[in-house]
């Protein structure tokens, strides 16, 4: 569509299930690779909580895409209706070239936070997408996760001196209600997180279409329900983390040695895990031999004025896993 003197008349709304083969088309275009039919449906169409998504169209081009998937997050005072901002890009052509205009990806932002309701957006942006959303899009001022290291060496059994304690690994040793007790157990330890039930765990990583993530389970050896639970992923010569919960401090620390006893099974030298250093997890892990280093950004955009960036930052439990790419 053009105006009388040549221009284009961009349109901004939000996106239609029709939308689907522009808006994938436009990610091979920024990301250089494709994102396939299959995972397209398992982000936007079977997430728990739904996503929503708006657009930028020259015509019948989407030319800007600003997709969301919506969560909650709990404290132990109240629960949160959260999105996660995902797949936000612009067709390089269509891109401002200063921070000062508001571009095609802006203007669909604007109508993402319009058009539904949270109490804030979280997300891990490139650190260009951070600044322009802390000044174009009312974000605050990007942090940066905390990462933590081990390089591991030797051999250990962790079951040696437990015999009150059973492991599993693999899907096959879960179901969701399963996650659902243990997480009812164990979310009032964190000061805030994401819900992580077992309807959102199974679809966050048994059913992701294109990567493959393992997890580790804690019971004990004469009782059914779960003491803890781990999902790692092994990419390289790096044992990653995505998260990990359980009952009580004892829990964890057990967990943190299996994690360790795999990763030197599976013939790999580094584990590493997100962990804000504000959490007790932190110290732990500091404890074994754990070093920290700043990772990617981390952003908020907050909705309900009553919240605050300090508390935020400081007591937002994330994981690897929380990061939609990883």
């Amino acid at each position: 569509m053009k105006r009388i003197d040549g221009a284009s008349v961009i349109e901004i709304r939000i996106a239609e299930g029709s939308d689907e083969d522009g808006i994938r088309s436009l990610f091979k275009t920024c990301f250089g690779k494709e994102l396939s039919r299959k995972e397209w449906t398992w982000k936007y169409k079977d997430s728990p909580w739904g996503s929503a998504a708006t657009i930028a169209l020259d015509g019948d081009t989407v030319v800007a895409h600003y997709g969301g998937l919506k969560t909650k997050f709990c404290s132990p005072s109240r629960q949160y209706e959260v999105y996660q901002p995902c797949d936000v890009m612009t067709h390089p052509a269509y891109r401002a070239r200063f921070f000062t205009k508001r571009g095609a990806m802006v203007k669909a932002g604007e109508l993402f936070y319009r058009a539904n309701f949270m109490d804030f957006a979280f997300g891990f942006p490139s650190e260009r997408h951070a600044v322009l959303g802390t000044k174009q899009l009312g974000y605050t001022e990007h942090g940066f996760v905390t990462v933590l290291t081990k390089e591991i060496s030797g051999s250990r059994n962790p079951l040696i001196g437990r015999p009150l304690l059973r492991v599993d690994t693999g899907w096959s040793a879960l179901d969701e209600s399963d996650i659902d007790i243990l997480w009812e157990k164990v979310k009032d330890n964190f000061s805030l997180a994401m819900e992580k039930n077992g309807r959102y765990i199974f679809w966050r990583y048994r059913n992701h279409p294109s990567k493959q993530y393992e997890p580790i389970v804690v019971r004990g050896r004469f009782t059914k329900g779960l003491k803890a639970l781990a999902i790692f992923s092994i990419r390289e010569n790096e044992l990653l983390v995505m998260d990990f919960f359980g009952t009580a401090g004892k829990d964890r620390e057990f967990l943190c040695e299996l994690i360790e006893a795999i990763a030197l099974k599976r013939s790999v030298s580094v584990v590493k895990v997100w962990v804000n250093q504000k959490e007790q997890a932190f110290k732990e892990l500091n404890r074994r031999g754990y070093s920290a280093e700043p990772g990617i950004p981390y952003i908020f955009k907050i909705i309900d004025s009553e919240i605050n960036p300090s508390f935020l930052f400081s007591n937002y439990c994330y994981r690897q896993g929380d990061y939609d790419a990883a």
